[in-house]
């Protein structure tokens, strides 16, 4: 007899970040598993309207609010899933800033980096994390079982390579790096704390994710990684996947980098 080791049916998933470029794709992966899917966003709107384009390809998913920085709004997003699903057996804190989502300053060189964009995406991209983390890892623990899965990035694995932005319009924050290495971190820690009590923690880096880049930033990076491109955002299903089901029953702590081979040159 075989065994689906991906099968996810029944689980249900929340992906925070729901109005972003990647929450989607997650979406679509764990869906053709059998996952429930709820996206989350502080942008209820587009993250509505993002359920919406999902809905168009047959999958169903049902937007929530959540504001990742505020540990009230983290509790009112489980009890709302609770309510609905009565569970929730997967997280994937997807939520952060980013080039496609700025702070106010998020392009400031680092001698000039306000403190208030640097706690400002402190705050989305690593105590977010630590907030879902907590609270719906403490539901997970009652429930004996759940997987987390926390978005990092390679600038948590390896610093950015500065050479590459210059007249380009594209920046990585001081901030941005930090708060990645962070959620590295963080996984590691509640993973090794909560392993034995059946809820796993993982880490997925994604490499550089082409959205219409073009001219110098592209050229340059293609040059700089392994593979000779970025990655299309349909590659990180597999990965998700993995993670998410129990095909990674012994995946403690990881860090899965899908990276084209950025981060070992």
């Amino acid at each position: 007899m075989s065994i689906n080791l991906f099968d996810l049916t029944g689980r249900v998933a929340i992906i925070t970040g729901g109005a972003g470029l990647l929450a989607s794709e997650h979406a679509i992966a764990l869906s053709a598993y059998g996952a429930k899917i709820i996206l989350a966003d502080f942008n209820e709107e587009k993250c509505n309207d993002a359920v919406d384009e999902l809905k168009k390809q047959n999958i169903n998913a049902v937007a929530k609010f959540c504001d990742v920085t505020k540990k009230e709004s983290w509790g009112k997003l489980l009890s709302d899933v609770l309510n609905e699903f009565g569970k929730v057996d997967i997280l994937i804190n997807n939520a952060g800033f980013t080039n496609q989502s700025k702070s106010a300053n998020y392009d400031a060189a680092f001698e000039n980096f306000p403190l208030e964009d640097w706690n400002a995406i402190m705050n989305v991209n690593l105590t977010g994390a630590f907030l879902g983390c907590q609270i719906i890892g403490k539901q997970m623990l009652l429930q004996g079982k759940g997987s987390i899965i926390n978005i990092a990035s390679l600038y948590g694995v390896v610093s950015p390579n500065h050479n590459i932005y210059p007249g380009t319009g594209i920046s990585q924050p001081v901030a941005y790096s930090v708060s990645k290495h962070g959620v590295v971190a963080l996984t590691k820690y509640v993973a090794t704390l909560w392993a034995s009590k059946g809820v796993r923690v993982n880490a997925l880096t994604p490499g550089g994710i082409f959205n219409d880049h073009k001219g110098l930033f592209l050229e340059r990076f293609k040059q700089l990684n392994p593979i000779g491109r970025m990655s299309d955002k349909t590659e990180l299903r597999g990965g998700i996947v993995y993670l998410a089901s129990d095909a990674s029953s012994h995946v403690v702590g990881h860090n899965l980098i899908i990276d084209g081979g950025w981060t070992i040159w």
